[in-house]
């Protein structure tokens, strides 16, 4: 397995696959909400499945990181990594979320959920896929980069148990910023990468078979979950878990080499997040707009643009050097000195 700094392999094809299933998981809304596509129940099974879990891996590898960059940098200072990372995830934040709440201003009632305020969305709610960036950097601001097992295990427990509380709603009467009630729900995720990274689960023999098994257990839990419309927020948190824990003992287990396919979804994996509604809800609207609203229409234009068109565009932006900036800020600006 190819590993260097701030790389591992096998955590790259987790976060394609996460990717993958955020972007699809949008674009089916996206379909459902404009009435382009008629209620299919397998696609409903299929988005109401992959979102107790998808965003938890991004969280997940995000955490394993964490820990596995911060282990293998010696001078490692905790001012110049909060800068960095605001640098990182706030420039693409606020610019792409700008350009989204714009582009629905544009297009009026042709979008499928209208947007608030331009500074309502950036500092107080901020809109889809974008929180993840801002919830996110809350989690590098606050979780301690930890690498002792004692103290990975304390961590754990704590983030267990705001979990609890935002699973069972103790809080659902009290208004809490955005970042807090995303820590709260979330901060598990990123903790157990984490501890993942500190526990290293190499040793595990059958690690794919165990990580197959836990997928099959997975998916024949959450096709009975959604065939007795059970909603239930400890539920879907216990699904989710195996679900990601699934995943992440199958791909770390793997010896399969990633496809030309699987490596330009890594390349591209960023762009394609943060540009995929764009360009998706862009051609959702032009087609709309001339008359084009059939779903054997609307459906592969759509899912073209979605993948396609942010990877053209970082391509673009990448030969132009200055325009990087937007998507990896951190290549031309170096913050070096605390």
């Amino acid at each position: 397995m190819n590993k260097t700094l701030n790389r591992v392999d096998y955590l790259d094809n987790i976060k394609a696959l996460a990717c993958v299933l955020v972007v699809l998981g949008h674009f089916i809304m996206s379909m459902d909400a404009s009435n382009i596509v008629p209620y299919n129940s397998f696609t409903e099974w299929f988005k109401d499945t992959i979102y107790l879990f998808h965003v938890q891996l991004f969280f997940l590898c995000s955490g394993f990181l964490y820990i596995f960059s911060v282990k293998r940098k010696n001078n490692y200072k905790y001012p110049v990594f909060v800068a960095n990372k605001l640098l990182a995830l706030g420039v693409p934040y606020f610019v792409f979320s700008t350009i989204t709440v714009l582009m629905k201003k544009l297009a009026g009632d042709s979008v499928n959920t209208q947007a608030d305020g331009l500074l309502h969305t950036l500092f107080i709610e901020p809109t889809a896929p974008y929180w993840y960036l801002y919830v996110l950097f809350f989690m590098f601001l606050i979780i301690p980069p930890i690498k002792s097992k004692k103290g990975i295990s304390i961590l754990l427990a704590v983030s267990f148990i705001l979990k609890i509380v935002s699973v069972t709603d103790i809080l659902q009467d009290i208004s809490l910023p955005y970042f807090i009630t995303g820590l709260f729900s979330y901060s598990i995720w990123f903790v157990l990468g984490m501890a993942l990274c500190v526990f290293d689960f190499k040793p595990l023999k059958h690690r794919t078979i165990i990580g197959a098994a836990a997928l099959a257990v997975f998916t024949a839990l959450s096709a009975v979950r959604y065939h007795n419309g059970i909603e239930n927020k400890a539920l879907s948190f216990v699904l989710g878990l195996i679900a990601v824990i699934g995943i992440f003992l199958l791909f770390s287990g793997s010896t399969i080499k990633s496809g030309k396919i699987t490596q330009l979804l890594i390349k591209y994996n960023l762009p394609i997040f943060l540009m995929h509604t764009i360009f998706a809800a862009g051609v959702r609207v032009v087609l709309a707009k001339i008359g084009l609203n059939a779903w054997y229409i609307q459906v592969p234009c759509g899912l073209i643009a979605t993948f396609a068109g942010p990877a053209i565009a970082a391509f673009i932006m990448n030969k132009t050097k200055y325009l990087e900036i937007f998507l990896y800020p951190t290549r031309l600006i170096k913050i070096n000195k605390e």
